[in-house]
């Protein structure tokens, strides 16, 4: 069975949030340096957001476009 864009998408941004999450707990033991947990935002925080916002906007059916916010 083929993989929809829109679970692939909603699987990244879980993967990307539970990175933050688990750096930010690192981060608060001290086993992980302020430097490596800065890393971890620099890379996944973007790539959650975007990921968010694609799955949010996939469509499945219709023509109703959410509101976003301008």
């Amino acid at each position: 069975m083929m993989t929809k864009k829109k679970d692939m998408l909603r699987a990244l941004a879980l993967i990307t949030g539970a990175l933050l999450v688990i750096g930010f707990v690192l981060w608060q033991n001290g086993t992980l340096p302020l430097v490596g947990y800065e890393a971890i935002i620099v890379v996944c925080f973007p790539i959650c957001v975007i990921c968010l916002f694609l799955w949010w906007m996939a469509r499945e059916h219709g023509e109703d476009i959410p509101f976003i916010g301008y």
